[in-house]
């Protein structure tokens, strides 16, 4: 169903300028909620129209919300899996993401502002969801890194060592991104949005603009 999707998203709107297309006919980007309502309190979307206006992509500039579980998933191209708290998945949101994935959906994920106790619940679900396989580091040579924008390498906001990124392939297709270190890109989500302390990837928002074209283009 996803690969169709995207096939005719390819064919007409996707490729066109926004502006162009009528709101029913943009691309959304679902930002998931999951164990109990939790996600990412802050979640920038200014990656959205960086890649509607460097890409010429009909995407929307605001994320649909919705929850792991939806029946409506399956619409979305792209998801973004993101907090800062710890979780447990049900059995049913495992096997909706594990669904999603398989049937060509793409996930980023990424623990905000690189908290720790989300990236060990994170760990903890893969292992249940992905048995046997593993989340590999991906190099700058990957076109994630030179989609919309050339990212010849990663830069903490705190000066630490240089964030790396890890995907999940599956059948040969890169079907994940998942970050340590932030990717929400707090700086430009608005409101009372800070990381207070803790880490992100200064490119986020070239970066998730490079992900979102490379998902649609691929």
């Amino acid at each position: 169903m996803i690969h169709l999707l995207l096939g005719l998203l390819l064919i007409a709107p996707a490729q066109l300028p926004a502006e162009s297309v009528k709101p029913a006919d943009l691309v959304e980007v679902a930002l998931v909620n999951y164990h109990r309502g939790k996600t990412a309190q802050c979640f920038a979307t200014n990656f959205l129209d960086l890649a509607a206006r460097k890409g010429k992509l009909a995407v929307s500039r605001s994320f649909a919300m919705l929850a792991l579980t939806s029946p409506d998933l399956k619409k979305y191209p792209l998801v973004i899996f993101s907090g800062d708290q710890r979780f447990k998945l049900s059995g049913k949101e495992i096997t909706a993401m594990r669904n999603y994935l398989e049937q060509g959906g793409f996930v980023i994920a990424s623990a905000g502002c690189a908290n720790e106790v989300w990236n060990a619940s994170f760990r903890k679900m893969m292992k249940k969801m992905m048995p046997g396989q593993k989340l590999k580091a991906l190099t700058p040579k990957h076109p994630i890194f030179q989609t919309l924008y050339q990212i010849k390498t990663l830069h903490s906001s705190l000066g630490k060592k240089k964030p790396v990124l890890y995907g999940l392939k599956i059948k040969g297709r890169l079907a994940m991104v998942y970050s340590p270190v932030g990717v929400n890109d707090t700086a430009h989500a608005g409101g009372d949005c800070c990381c207070c302390g803790g880490d992100e990837i200064r490119e986020a928002h070239l970066l998730n603009a490079n992900i979102l074209a490379y998902v649609l283009t691929h």
